[in-house]
């Protein structure tokens, strides 16, 4: 139900947006900045610990959408981003995440100068190896998974603009038969060059 209220929303906020304010002049966008990731899960694994976790980290994130429609758009983008593991609260080693996300954008909002676009995400999520601290390595899995994602432009001029944004994925690592949630929500921060 929450979910019609939702979309009933952005619908109407679409439809109330005046025809001069709904014209993006640009088919194409580059973007590169910080991107900050914030596990929101953690899990319990016998054995080890009553709550394993993966810490709050930066990294960056890089990609490109194209617009071929008004107000559609295909956002592929890569985040690189390093992780300390944590039992208990103490450090026991360090996990690479870099997911490669593609997002349909719907472009609520669709001006030069303002943008505001939500969207599903489909993403393959490459878990890097655990370096625990004792030198040993354990391997995990990589998958493929789904979130959701919404960002702004603030435009600077026709061809430039600063870009901000939140994305949440519905992932976990799976380490020799142990699964370890960690559902990331992500706060990038950077700039665009649109054309």
């Amino acid at each position: 139900m929450r979910r019609i209220g939702l979309a009933v929303l952005v619908l109407s906020v679409a439809c109330a947006i005046p025809a001069s304010a709904a014209q993006a002049d640009y088919n194409f966008k580059i973007f590169g900045g910080v991107a900050y990731v914030s596990p929101l899960s953690d899990s319990s694994v016998e054995g080890i610990a009553d709550s394993v976790e993966a810490s709050d980290e930066i990294g960056y994130e890089i990609g490109a959408e194209w617009k071929p429609f008004d107000r559609f758009g295909f956002e592929l983008s890569y985040v690189d981003v390093n992780h300390d593991v944590e039992a208990d609260g103490t450090v026991i080693g360090e996990i690479g995440f870099t997911p490669i996300n593609l997002t349909l954008n719907f472009h609520v909002i669709n001006s030069d100068r303002f943008a505001w676009y939500i969207g599903p995400t489909a993403s393959w999520v490459d878990w890097g190896e655990v370096e625990l601290i004792d030198g040993d390595e354990v391997d995990t899995d990589s998958e493929t998974t789904f979130g959701v994602s919404t960002g702004i432009d603030i435009g600077l001029g026709e061809k430039f603009a600063i870009v901000g944004g939140l994305r949440w994925l519905d992932s976990s690592v799976d380490a020799e038969g142990e699964e370890v949630s960690v559902d990331p929500l992500f706060a990038r921060l950077g700039v665009a060059f649109r054309f």
